[in-house]
């Protein structure tokens, strides 16, 4: 069995030079194939050009930095991510627990046992951090029920598959209670094992601080709201490309972002002048999950003129935008009779044109509105449709675009948490699978490699949708005058970067076809 050793590095410079030895003491006879993986969490002390010596001293030996100091938490997350063996050990690099202690531990590990964990025996910490440790453990177990002796010693070992399936979030020293919190909501077999605690011989800890303590406090509230949520566990991500079938600059940009990007479902467009060409590279791409974008403004209906009156501008066309339509339907002058003939000419589009579809969604996002969600619900329903998107954003981690428009585009986006709100009933009632949340409102046509990898890294765990718009060629906007930068999307969206931090924070990428099979998804 191969093992990956683990160890967070902060300002541990005294440390080093045994850490190797020691460890090759630890796997000596038992794990002849085994890693090293060091991650310096911002130090100042010199520890993280040492690390890089270690590492291209030896080829078992990975060296990962981080920029700043960003907490234990943090350095265990990023340690745990780029480990690659069967079994992975987490253990602190000031060596709480001796060499031969830990190679009895490694020999309790038994092929029933899915997380090894040490508890310490003997009092080596003295009274302050003793009273701390008991009143912290008590606390996890009357708040979670965990049942351990010891949440925080510094030496787990796990194996692959289950640590696969978590997806830690806290950056600080709450991270032992929340991977043991989710191992045990899996239903993972954890055996304990007792260890003699040694006090480090060199460097200062910091883990008794306030700072330290007050964020332990503040995470532990978070990962009790996101439990509450129904928020923990894995990260489930639909990247879905809007417009498809839109023109020819977009229908080539969605192909090329599923082709060579994240990109795994798109929104076809029935009303757009490229549609047939995008049906055409959908039939061709079986693994792109298909959604229909039904659509009320900006484009040609495709009901004839004199069966929809009420949803037509003076040139036969849609309303130009959504403002344009919302001032009409706040006026009573939409006809819902008109909008049911239209979104239904528009799903019969799609399905004569022999695609399978998941999910509806909509151009601007007016099948939420409460007049036509339950028009889009009813429609759903009758086509066997058992998706719908639901984008209500609850928060946004991406610098907005500076535009004269942030404030009405903030207004618009509490309208639309309204409206949200008041649609989830509609959508309970109809058991329809909806995401836990939704990114791409406030960085809609702004999507770039910075902010898609930001996204990335706070994810909750359940099922996000994130909405884009790539396309291959940004002159389109002469005619369309969106704002959107089609180009920059497409580049994020197929950026390696961005495909590495879907991997390193353990996301995983899907579709709602996908989801559907796998079971249900409730709303939030």
């Amino acid at each position: 069995m191969a093992l990956s050793f683990v160890y967070p590095i902060y300002n541990e410079i005294d440390n080093l030079p045994r850490l190797l030895p020691e460890t090759g003491r630890i796997a000596e006879g038992i794990f002849p194939d085994y890693e090293v993986v060091l991650v310096d969490d911002g130090s100042s002390d010199g520890s993280g050009p040492y690390i890089d010596r270690l590492a291209a001293e030896s080829d078992n030996v990975r060296a990962v930095h981080h920029a700043r100091n960003r907490g234990l938490g943090a350095a265990v997350a990023t340690g745990l991510a780029f480990a690659t063996k069967a079994l992975v050990l987490y253990m602190d690099s000031d060596f709480p627990v001796g060499v031969e202690e830990a190679r009895a531990a490694l020999g309790q590990l038994t092929p029933e046992t899915d997380l090894l964990i040490g508890y310490r025996l003997g009092r080596a910490e003295g009274p302050r951090r003793e009273l701390m440790s008991w009143v912290y453990n008590r606390l996890i177990r009357r708040t979670f029920g965990l049942h351990v002796r010891d949440v925080n010693f510094a030496f787990k070992l796990i194996r692959r598959p289950l640590l696969e399936q978590i997806r830690l979030r806290s950056e600080g020293s709450f991270i032992d209670a929340e991977l043991l919190v989710e191992a045990e909501q899996l239903g993972a077999r954890i055996k304990e094992v007792g260890i003699h605690y040694h006090s480090r011989v060199a460097g200062v800890s910091t883990a008794a601080g306030a700072r330290v303590v007050v964020r332990i406090i503040s995470e532990m509230w978070r990962y009790w709201r996101r439990r509450r949520a129904g928020t923990t566990g894995p990260a489930h991500l639909i990247v879905n490309a809007d417009d498809f079938g839109l023109c020819e600059a977009v229908t080539a940009g969605v192909a090329r972002a599923f082709d060579d990007g994240i990109v795994t479902s798109a929104s076809l467009l029935p009303t757009g002048d490229s549609f047939e060409h995008a049906a055409a590279l959908a039939r061709a791409r079986p693994g792109l999950d298909l959604g229909i974008h039904l659509a009320l403004t900006q484009t040609c209906p495709l009901s004839p003129p004199t069966r929809i009156p009420s949803l037509l501008d003076g040139g036969g066309r849609f309303a130009p935008d959504w403002r344009a339509f919302l001032g009409r339907y706040l006026r009573g002058a939409i006809r819902r009779q008109h909008v049911e003939i239209e979104l239904r000419a528009q799903i019969e589009r799609v399905r004569l044109a022999g695609l399978d579809f998941s999910h509806l969604d909509s151009h601007q996002h007016l099948h939420m509105l409460p007049g036509i969600l339950p028009i889009v619900v009813r429609l759903a329903s009758e086509y066997g449709i058992r998706a719908l998107r639901y984008p209500r954003q609850k928060r946004s981690n991406t610098r907005r675009r500076e535009s004269p428009r942030s404030l009405p585009g903030r207004a618009r986006a509490s309208a639309l948490s309204l409206v949200c709100r008041l649609g989830a009933p509609v959508l309970r009632a109809n058991g329809l699978l909806i995401p836990n949340d939704f990114r791409g409102l406030s960085e809609a046509g702004a999507w770039d490699e910075e902010s898609l990898i930001g996204t990335v890294a706070e994810l909750d765990g359940g099922l996000t949708e994130i909405c884009c718009h790539p396309g291959v060629d940004d002159r389109i906007d002469d005619q369309l005058h969106w704002g959107y930068r089609w180009e920059q999307e497409l580049q994020a969206l197929t950026s390696p970067k961005v495909a590495a931090a879907i991997a390193q924070h353990g996301v995983l990428l899907g579709t709602y076809r996908e989801r559907l099979s796998a079971g249900s998804q409730r709303l939030s």
